[in-house]
């Protein structure tokens, strides 16, 4: 936080927004490979009901060229991530709705993206730290 934002009581922003920024800046600085295989490992770490609204969701929202094929870890990351590599900000919308439609209460866009920043695959693209 910059001086004068501490002097006019301006309030530090959240780690999930701290996340949620890295997030955004990996998806468009970090090879597609990487982004993929980061949320391949993420995706793997959700239970089979979480990969499943994902996957509605892929559906719902993507062109045939991004639909994935079925619900794998690395399906549905290679299809978010093309996905996201055509229209910024798709994969997030896709996890909120996912996450809202299933009734996850934030259980998929707080660990994907935790996963995905923390991911030692991409974490080499961040260019700060906070």
């Amino acid at each position: 936080m910059g001086v004068l934002a501490r002097l006019f009581g301006a309030e530090q922003d959240s780690d999930e927004m701290v996340g949620l920024r890295r997030y955004r800046h990996l998806l468009g600085a970090a090879p597609i490979e990487s982004i993929e295989q980061a949320h391949a490992e993420a995706f793997a770490d959700l239970d089979e009901a979480q990969r499943a609204a994902i996957y509605e969701e892929l559906s719902r929202g993507t062109g045939t060229g991004e639909r994935p094929l079925s619900s794998e870890p690395a399906t549905l990351a290679r299809s978010a991530s093309r996905a996201e590599r055509r229209v910024l900000g798709s994969l997030e919308r896709t996890l909120r709705a996912a996450d809202d439609r299933g009734g996850f209460d934030g259980t998929l866009v707080g660990p994907v993206v935790d996963h995905v920043v923390d991911s030692p695959l991409v974490s080499a693209f961040l260019p700060w730290n906070g």
